[in-house]
């Protein structure tokens, strides 16, 4: 729920439980962003349906190995169906649901439409969810404002939100992570050496964490 001002423009007051987020339409997110999370978390998203095999089979030997579901594999789209439908508990059956799932969800709708479920749903710590929450919550803008660093910065973020969180007490991690997404968009052909250079030489501020309610009168 958000407080408007009588103008409509200017936001009051924000009220949300765990998940704060605002969904916005996929034409309101950069092509930074976009591109910064198919680098960071799913190549081949564009080419696969559903499911990364070379991902799954690597994840499962580990695992067989280890005796631990530790490993992840998986595509963005299999991230959005654990994220909205089958959880997170860590069993093999919960994956072949997860897998199951992520193949008929592609077959009834588009990748446009998944990405931008997945970029409005997914976490990216201090209980923002979205793109848009992320943007404000570390940033104080829009998402549809955000740098090229900016967007590889929170691109980093919902593999480990907590671990990676700005505010978090792992900066150097969080920075290797940060240059890692921005040269693998160049090894994609994402971006150029000359747009990479400018965003690892970007200095980037986060913003004051305010919960606070303007004009409480």
């Amino acid at each position: 729920t958000k407080i408007f001002d009588r103008t409509g423009t200017v936001v009051l007051y924000e009220i949300h439980g765990e998940e704060k987020r605002t969904v916005i339409p996929f034409a309101n997110v950069p092509d930074f962003v976009k591109r910064a999370t198919i680098a960071a978390e799913d190549a081949n998203f564009y080419s696969h349906k559903g499911i990364d095999l070379r991902g799954i089979f690597r994840a499962l030997y580990v695992d067989l190995r280890t005796q631990n579901i530790s490993q992840g594999g998986s595509t963005i789209t299999q991230q959005l169906v654990k994220n909205t439908i089958v959880g997170k508990e860590r069993t093999f059956a919960r994956k072949i649901k997860e897998a199951i799932l992520a193949i008929l969800l592609e077959a009834r709708i588009s990748k446009d439409e998944i990405l931008s479920l997945y970029l409005n749903q997914i976490p990216y710590g201090s209980n923002a969810y979205g793109i848009e929450a992320a943007a404000e919550t570390f940033f104080s803008k829009s998402a549809n404002q955000l740098t090229l660093a900016e967007s590889a910065l929170l691109a980093s973020l919902p593999k480990a939100p907590t671990y990676y969180s700005p505010f978090g007490n792992n900066p150097e991690k969080l920075e290797a992570r940060h240059i890692y997404v921005l040269e693998r968009m160049r090894a994609l052909g994402y971006i150029t050496d000359e747009e990479l250079a400018q965003a690892r030489a970007q200095k980037i501020s986060y913003s004051l964490r305010d919960t606070g309610i303007k004009a409480p009168h």
